[in-house]
């Protein structure tokens, strides 16, 4: 039997939910179809808990004969009758099981393993080599993906390490995927390894052993199956790093061939560059150097913050958007739009602009940081009308109205140390600071000078909240410096 977890063993040989033990059809199971003395092989990886479990329920049931025998190698080695079996039981069950174990692996190339210690065994060499394969593919990861980010050519870093003392054979294996384009081919899933990894937790918890670099290990593989990934290569962990780091492993070909190029507009469109290379298009929430930090039916909001000298993946933007800009200096960059010649173009701290890309079309386009500080701005997504909103624009002391547009307005409140305000806000609206400080917040249900309830907060520069409509907000600035904020009302 190889199946692909504990669940589904539980249910082709027992025919029961192992959460609630419900029975299913009696006729439907292994247990029920085998005759007395009959054998089972297990090569599906599972606890070493649940292996003893089910030869405990098959012996005293039926008298059926169960090899705990997890495999290695994949679906390539597999038909090549070249995989690595870890086998464990009673000498009875072995004897029966010799020639389907020798069809299966090489014993001369010591593929097949006997394990000491009963049934349990087998599945508990496979969970710690699973530990270390886990490990070495998160590690080979790491290393390619800080050598990207260093700047290090990756395929001159893959050759080093294939030669010296740090190489491995998922260094060797797996590295070679990593640094080509993502393939469709995939040779061992992602998720495969969310599974196994996570049964050498459960395993080393309960025997309170600690594995503090398995469990990080891990984790590179739970982020990468939130990306998608779960049914890619496992060797696509490598992605994780590339959306942090932004710095890409897997160098794109210089040319795609003509019949896979689809040169549109479009997400997963290509955009090829003058000088022949070609470029995926990607949805400005997967531009990793893009950070989405609010999302709800009327904003997706987003930070966007890369180093001095950096470059954006080409993205598109299909919503209309406020940008903030948050740089003290200014910035200075060379924004390069799908189907123009890249142009500089400089933005003010504090600049506030507005992007049609919805009203008008898309905007597709690469941005370079040209400053000497790093990039810094808020791309804010104006998606739907609110259903409270307010006809005129408001008028409150300390407020300015800085930016007029069909779909919202921007105030730009300023207080200096010891200063206070009192207004409401009839409309929903996200707050953008542009100055830090420490703000006392006081709320009154009447109106009145009676408090309801109050709180101190820091904030600091691209600090960010939606809020509701409120009504009589007071706020005082108890801090030393001047405290500047946006208020984006949406119309």
């Amino acid at each position: 039997l190889v199946l692909v977890n504990e669940f589904q063993c539980e249910q082709v040989c027992f025919g029961s939910n192992p959460s609630n033990n419900s029975p299913s059809s009696p006729d439907t199971n292994v247990i029920s179809l085998l005759k007395q003395d009959a054998l089972v092989i297990l090569c599906s990886t599972v606890t070493a808990t649940w292996a003893r479990k089910a030869y405990t329920k098959f012996m005293t049931e039926k008298n059926i004969y169960f090899l705990d025998c997890p495999i290695s190698g994949g679906p390539v080695r597999a038909q090549k009758g070249e995989l690595s079996l870890f086998a464990s039981g009673s000498t009875e069950a072995f004897q029966k099981a010799q020639p389907l174990l020798k069809a299966m692996g090489d014993s001369e190339k010591k593929q097949i393993h006997t394990i000491p210690g009963g049934v349990g065994m087998g599945s508990t060499v496979k969970m710690i080599h699973q530990l270390l394969a886990g490990v070495h593919i998160v590690a080979a990861a790491e290393a390619l993906a800080l050598a990207a980010k260093a700047g290090v050519d990756v395929n001159l870093m893959y050759d080093i390490v294939c030669g010296a003392a740090g190489n491995s054979w998922m260094f060797q294996d797996r590295g070679t995927r990593m640094i080509k384009e993502e393939a469709n081919e995939v040779k061992s899933a992602l998720n495969i390894f969310v599974k196994d990894l996570d049964i050498v937790y459960s395993e080393a918890k309960r025997m309170q052993s600690p594995i503090p670099i398995a469990s990080t290990a891990l984790q590179q593989f739970v982020s990468g199956q939130s990306l998608g990934l779960g049914k890619k290569d496992d060797s696509q962990v490598v992605q994780v790093y590339e959306r942090i780091t932004g710095a890409k492993v897997a160098k794109p070909s210089d040319v795609l061939p003509a019949e896979k190029q689809n040169l549109g507009n479009g997400v997963g469109d290509s955009w090829e560059f003058p000088d022949g290379t070609v470029e995926e298009i990607v949805e400005v929430g997967d531009e990793p150097r893009h950070h989405i930090v609010i999302c709800n039916e009327y904003t997706r909001t987003i930070k966007v913050k890369f180093n001095k000298g950096d470059t954006t993946l080409c993205h598109r933007h299909a919503e209309d958007s406020l940008y903030f800009f948050l740089v003290e200096g200014g910035l200075n960059v060379i924004n390069h739009v799908k189907g123009f010649d890249p142009e500089c173009d400089c933005m003010e701290f504090g600049e506030i602009r507005y992007g049609t890309h919805k009203s008008d079309k898309p905007l597709v386009h690469k941005i370079t940081n040209q400053s000497n500080k790093p990039l810094f701005a808020i791309d804010a997504e104006v998606l739907k009308c609110p259903p409270i909103t307010n006809p005129f624009p408001l008028v409150a002391e300390k407020h300015e109205l800085v930016k007029t547009r069909e779909k919202c307005r921007c105030y730009k409140l300023i207080l200096k140390p010891g200063e206070s305000v009192c207004v409401s806000y009839p409309f929903f609206h996200l707050q953008v600071v542009l100055k830090g400080g420490t703000i006392k917040t006081e709320l009154s249900a009447t109106g009145e000078n009676t408090i309801g309830l109050a709180w101190e907060q820091d904030y600091k520069i691209g600090d960010l909240k939606w809020m509701e409509p409120c009504m009589n907000v007071k706020q005082t600035n108890i801090g030393k410096s001047t405290y500047e904020l946006y208020l984006a009302e949406w119309c």
